[in-house]
């Protein structure tokens, strides 16, 4: 450094002579200011490049056009933060000691200086604390003064204020140009200072008059602005950068739809609620919402208006929240809120009430009133696990608060998380239940309201276990429905069910099978060419196959399912609507459907004998059918008295227990064919391929 330095001295000797002190003074001031400004504001440009590129990845958001420099633009901020204080006097160990010493402070100033959301405020502390120190370190190492220390202080806070500040404004641009200048010139001004030790400075100062300082220092502000304004496109192309990063982020933890928080963002700020709850021992709450019944909505009135409650609950919530707390938008109709302090069950319990009394009321729709419930989960940090259950266990509140009916809310307690996790345990089976052949079809027969006399049996699904014995539909339905395994077990039963018709077939006992189509199944694409194959591959006629449909997914009116309603109509399979008065038919609707047969929920039978309003449902709904040219069905008929009545109204076909229990398919052929002196016997027309289709 000493030869350098001699060697810049003898050369700006020789070249320009003593008459023109002004010129040397200016060449001067290139060498030992501009040239580290432009340093500094090249290194700044690619550490604030760098220092975003690091905090997208570690929040998993791919950066776009935004250089990965975080070590060479350490590297370049440290030689721009290090050059100003070398003078011709310091020696070569100094000059290293100071490198590495600035060197460590940019790697600091790099860590400390991260988009705000990125770190906690006690790391971002120790981080700028330890660049303070460093800053000091440097310039005490260079010029052993503790005035120096100081100087270099001030002149890390600069640097920081130069990282720290983004955007395109011409305020911004300004104060990025007199944070540059201070950070270059406040060594300079501390050197200058001290030019009384410092003999080539004082030999340069000989040379100027006596207002030279001044002069220096405007001519040093004149040129550090020249370079700035020249520098334009750079620092416009960071900030650009910079602010499309900060866009892209904010899409990733920021819900569109109502504003508030995702569950990316719901996350990571759980993840900074739980560093303070640790650090000041202060219990967090994790609840979360379900809006009951929020299905029909999007189905009944549009996916706009389901949109539009979905924002005005949104709305509702973030008016229920504390400071510091956050609400969160998780799934299509799921919310979640974090309360910050929840020192007390009994406040926390008030407050999921109120959010339940207010997500209640009724929305107001294209003018008309919707009134819906919500179902609540609420799981505490640390009480109930760490930070990576807490999610988990407030669902599984929130599917107990649905188990008892909804519009309510639980606690999470233990054990409620091990329904999921034999929940999962029993998909797994259940999977390999399929490909193992470990399903069978059950067979209930359907009987003729007049005759008595068996016309028809719908296949229901049964699982034989290995190690848990006969497992009920009843509860792995419902698991094959939440884990998207519908499609696979749907397919399999009808598969199986077009097989056992053949095999019928063949032993002299042609019947009709019902099978159950679920919503999943509706909405399937090639689910009509997959019934088609089925046929073709039993050599089934389709009018030999009812395809059952609940109430509920026939009232969707989705394109989807009036498109498969149309084209299992034209395949020329028997439609049944299933679960019939349970929901919200539309008549003209129901008129358009393709359907040959309602089936009368179980609920109105159960009552009819004790009930007149069950009695008056069931009448109607019967003249309902026959006025649309449609067959009737009543399941769960147990008692005769249950008979009688139906047989009164004229209902055409009866199932349930009164007649017999879903059997196996041996049972039934056995049945048809050694007991057919038995009551109920099966119609005659069951036998035989001769038998006229229209009869059934």
């Amino acid at each position: 450094m000493e030869a350098l330095s001699a060697g810049l001295t003898a050369w700006l000797a020789q070249a320009l002579p003593s008459g023109w002190p002004l010129a040397r003074g200016l060449v001067e001031l290139l060498l030992f200011a501009l040239v580290p400004s432009l340093l500094l504001l090249s290194s700044a440009s690619a550490l604030l490049a760098g220092a975003q590129a690091r905090v997208q990845a570690s929040l998993h958001v791919r950066p776009r056009g935004v250089p990965r420099s975080r070590w060479l633009g350490a590297l370049l901020f440290a030689a721009a933060l290090w050059w100003p204080w070398l003078g011709e006097l310091t020696s070569t160990e100094a000059v290293l000691a100071s490198f590495v010493l600035a060197f460590c402070a940019a790697l600091a100033l790099l860590a400390g200086l991260q988009p705000r959301r990125a770190l906690t405020s006690s790391f971002r502390g120790l981080a700028l604390l330890a660049t303070v120190i460093l800053a000091a370190l440097q310039a005490w190492c260079t010029q052993g003064s503790l005035g120096a220390a100081l100087f270099g202080v001030a002149s890390s806070f600069a640097a920081a204020g130069l990282l720290w500040i983004n955007g395109g404004t011409h305020l911004a641009r300004a104060l990025r140009c007199l944070l540059m200048f201070a950070v270059a010139g406040l060594p300079l001004v501390w050197r200058l200072l001290q030019s009384a030790s410092d003999p080539g400075l004082r030999a340069a100062l000989e040379a100027w008059p006596a207002w030279g300082l001044g002069a220096r220092e405007a001519v040093l502000l004149l040129f550090l602005l020249l370079a700035t304004q020249g520098l334009p496109a750079l620092l416009r192309h960071v900030s650009e950068l910079q602010l499309a990063a900060d866009k892209e982020g904010e899409a990733h933890f920021i819900d569109p739809l109502t504003g508030l928080a995702t569950r990316l963002g719901l996350e990571r700020q759980l993840a900074l609620a739980v560093v303070n709850s640790d650090a000041h021992e202060r219990p967090l709450a994790l609840l979360l919402f379900d809006l009951d019944g929020f299905n029909p909505v999007n189905s009944s009135f549009g996916h706009d208006k389901g949109d539009a409650l979905l924002r005005l609950a949104g709305e509702r919530l973030r008016a229920c929240l504390g400071t510091g707390d956050v609400a969160a938008r998780i799934g299509g109709d799921e919310f979640a809120v974090l309360l910050i302090d929840a020192r007390s069950k009994e406040a926390v319990a008030s407050f999921t009430a109120r959010v339940l009394a207010e997500l209640a009321r009724p929305y107001v729709l294209d003018r008309r009133e919707l009134a819906i419930s919500c179902s609540a989960g609420i799981a505490r940090y640390p009480l109930d696990g760490g930070k990576a259950r807490m999610l988990a266990c407030a669902d599984a509140a929130k599917s107990a608060a649905k188990r008892l009916g909804g519009a309510c809310y639980c606690f999470y307690a233990a054990g409620m998380d091990g329904d999921s996790r034999e929940q999962l345990d029993l998909l797994r089976d259940l999977r390999h239940a399929v490909e193992r052949d470990q399903l069978e079809l059950y067979f209930q027969p359907k009987i003729d309201a007049r005759s008595g006399e068996v016309t028809a049996a719908e296949a229901l699904l049964r699982w034989h276990h290995p190690s848990r014995g006969m497992v009920s539909p009843v509860i792995f339905i419902p698991i094959a429905e939440r884990f998207g395994f519908m499609r696979e077990l749907g397919n399999w039963v009808i598969d199986a069910a077009c097989r056992q018709a053949q095999i019928w077939r063949e032993s002299g006992l042609r019947m009709r099978v019902a099978i159950n189509l679920s919503a999943q199944q509706m909405r399937q694409a090639d689910i009509v060419e997959r019934i088609q194959s089925a046929l073709q591959a039993s050599g089934m006629h389709p009018t030999l196959l009812t395809c059952e449909i609940t109430e509920s997914v026939v009232m969707e009116n989705t394109q989807a399912i009036q498109d498969t309603f149309r084209r299992l109509g034209e395949l020329g399979v028997h439609l049944s609507i299933d679960d019939f008065g349970t929901g919200y038919s539309s008549l003209s609707y129901l008129r358009q459907l393709p359907a040959q047969e309602l089936k009368v929920d179980r609920a109105f039978v159960t009552d009819l004998v004790s009930s007149a309003d069950a009695r008056a449902v069931v009448d109607a709904v019967i003249k309902l059918a026959h006025a649309l040219g449609l067959r009737v069905v009543a399941e769960g008929v147990e008692t005769q008295g249950q008979q009688q009545v139906l047989v009164s109204m004229g209902c055409d076909e009866l199932q349930g227990y009164l007649f017999a229990r879903p059997m196996s398919a041996q049972a039934i052929l056995l049945w048809a064919t050694d007991d057919k002196n038995s009551a109920p016997a099966f119609r005659a027309s069951l036998f035989g391929d001769t038998q006229d289709l229209d009869q059934l």
